[in-house]
């Protein structure tokens, strides 16, 4: 199972600029022996309401919730923990270097689409990748799913 979040701002696109910074992410997990794409859930992103600190909008942070890092690697740890603890891949449409690195060095897969791509559109792609997959490991008998996902820290 491959379990997938979407950044986005309007649950029908994904949002604007860096991952961190979307106002929730759309969960959804992919059963990789059917294919099948089942959305999970929503889940708000608090740091969606707080200024992208690290972009150099340096704005007042009243916005921030106490207990919340709004600035380099100690913000991406506390959103890998709280909020993505559980999922092996994110689909977005910008990150900066630092969580980039933070992220794939924990095992997550970062995937890139251009800002407002469809939802929809998104998750029909993935069927398909998932279909054509199984069909070209039937015709090889090889299984490397994992692998095309990033599920290994290897």
């Amino acid at each position: 199972m491959v379990r997938i979040a979407l950044a986005t701002d309007d649950e029908k696109t994904i949002s604007k600029g860096h991952f961190a910074h979307a106002r929730e992410y759309i969960i959804y997990d992919l059963n990789e022996e059917t294919g099948e794409l089942v959305r999970v859930e929503s889940r708000s992103n608090p740091l969606g309401a707080v200024p992208d600190m690290d972009e150099g909008t340096h704005a007042k942070m009243s916005a921030a919730q106490p207990g919340i890092p709004v600035h380099g690697l100690p913000k991406y740890e506390w959103l890998r923990s709280n909020v993505l603890s559980d999922v092996n891949a994110v689909i977005a449409s910008g990150a900066c270097q630092t969580s980039y690195n933070y992220f794939t060095s924990e095992g997550i897969q970062i995937l890139f689409v251009e800002p407002n791509t469809s939802i929809d559109y998104l998750l029909t792609q993935i069927t398909l990748a998932a279909d054509e997959e199984d069909d070209d490991e039937e015709e090889s008998g090889d299984d490397n799913r994992g692998a095309a996902w990033g599920t290994d820290k290897d």
